[in-house]
């Protein structure tokens, strides 16, 4: 297992007894992501059994309270526990509301809290590039501006097994390959591309708060996990006119997304349990759409 997401939260503006306001965790290789951070995050971080202090880098969807009240208290703690500092990228306006917030508490933090802000854009764009994988973010359709993102791990070099039984290869040739890219065998040169293939990595998705727009088809196509909200069942006027989403449009678009696992979230707090949801799910017979629950984990 390289890694694991954890739903914190799946209640949309106010939760429940049930359920808690906005925030996935992704631990990918001891590394804690977490996109948005509504108010309560942190303990579920901690109920979830994760690591609070693993937060490393906080990706917020847009400034609406019900994603981003946790995160003083989160900062707070982080700082408590001595870490050094915070990655946070966010829409525009993030650094203004924060600063106040931290001013108004009269706390001022040790930790180093580094904003990025991005504003609304058609096109996709990265927003972190790491060794292993890369984040990358479009604008959604909400009633203020808010982001998408996704968690994409880089594709690695397999080497073909009968290739390498063919040939003979030894730890001296495999090192001269990734050092130089090619090596000589019995007179010919092979090369790095053709003894190996390229595997993809693993994609996650996270759409927020958004109504129909196409930018969801193109951040979120080929994921292994797309975690979309749902606040409403079939409610299109009000999905229209608060920027939200309905079952009845995923289940729409859901064939072009091309998505291994589809995983339902923010769900209006009119539904007390989720069992229209999976009714309707049940009679389009699709099988990869499942409603989430707090502390749902998928692992990787």
């Amino acid at each position: 297992m390289k890694g694991k997401i954890v739903l914190l939260g799946t209640s949309s503006a106010m939760p429940t007894p049930e359920r808690n306001n906005s925030g996935v965790y992704l631990l990918y290789m001891g590394r804690g992501l977490l996109f948005d951070c509504g108010e309560g995050t942190q303990r579920q971080i901690m109920k979830a059994g994760l690591s609070v202090y693993r937060t490393g880098d906080i990706f917020i969807s847009h400034l609406h309270t019900d994603h981003i009240l946790g995160l003083p208290g989160l900062i707070e703690t982080l700082d408590m526990h001595d870490k050094p500092q915070v990655n946070i990228y966010s829409v525009n306006g993030l650094s203004e509301l924060l600063d106040c917030v931290l001013k108004g508490m009269i706390y001022a933090p040790d930790i180093r809290i580094n904003i990025k802000e991005y504003g609304h854009s058609d096109n996709l764009f990265v927003v972190m590039e790491e060794e292993r994988f890369t984040v990358r973010s479009i604008g959604l359709n909400h009633v203020v501006e808010c982001l998408g993102y996704s968690f994409e791990e880089k594709p690695v070099r397999k080497f073909i097994r009968e290739k390498i039984k063919e040939l003979s290869l030894t730890d001296v040739d495999f090192i001269r390959l990734k050092k130089e890219g090619y090596i000589k065998k019995y007179g010919r040169v092979y090369t790095i591309e053709q003894l190996t293939i390229e595997k993809r990595g693993f994609k996650f998705t996270y759409i927020p708060d958004t109504y129909k727009t196409e930018n969801i088809v193109k951040l979120a196509y080929g994921s292994d996990v797309l975690v979309i909200e749902s606040t409403y069942l079939d409610e299109e006027e009000k999905a229209k006119q608060y920027g939200h989403l309905t079952l009845e449009y995923i289940l729409e678009i859901y064939p072009r997304l091309n998505v291994k696992k589809i995983i339902l979230t923010h769900f209006s707090r009119r539904y007390r349990d989720t069992g229209v949801f999976e009714e309707r799910i049940k009679q389009a017979g699709v099988k990869n759409i499942i409603t989430g629950r707090d502390f749902l984990t998928i692992e990787f």
